[in-house]
């Protein structure tokens, strides 16, 4: 799942490690709503600013598709803001494993379909 820029797969790595670490939790014998929350705020913060991140390179390297992305990442965002929302009204195994099925499968088809278009564009790029 590279597209060639190492701070964007860095990023993508790290917000692969707190999608697991959330299925980790989920997976718990016992369900820990604390804990849960606790790795969705860092996964939360952390993907607003991978996205901040990504779309300055997108804009150094005047991306053609740049509007596109972007409206795709705060469609993601308000979207895991609703799920996010509800599971801190209703802390829930199942508000729980709503979000992280929502971020897991969201992520990573972006990252195969959307990111990887950005590999001609970034590679060699090391901002």
């Amino acid at each position: 799942m590279s597209v060639g820029q190492p701070s964007i797969d860095d990023d993508h790595k790290h917000l692969i490690e707190y999608l697991n670490e959330l299925d980790a939790a989920l997976s718990a014998p016992r369900f820990q709503p604390a804990r849960v929350a606790r790795i969705l705020i860092k996964l939360l913060e952390y993907t607003r600013e991978h996205f901040a991140r990504e779309e300055r390179i997108m804009q150094m390297v005047h991306y053609p598709k740049f509007e596109e992305h972007v409206a795709m990442h705060r469609a993601a965002e308000q979207k895991v803001g609703e799920l996010s929302a509800r599971f801190s009204n209703e802390p829930t195994q199942e508000n729980a494993e709503r979000l992280y099925k929502f971020t897991a499968d969201w992520l990573v088809r972006h990252i195969i379909l959307m990111d990887t278009q950005l590999t001609p564009y970034v590679r060699g790029i090391w901002a």
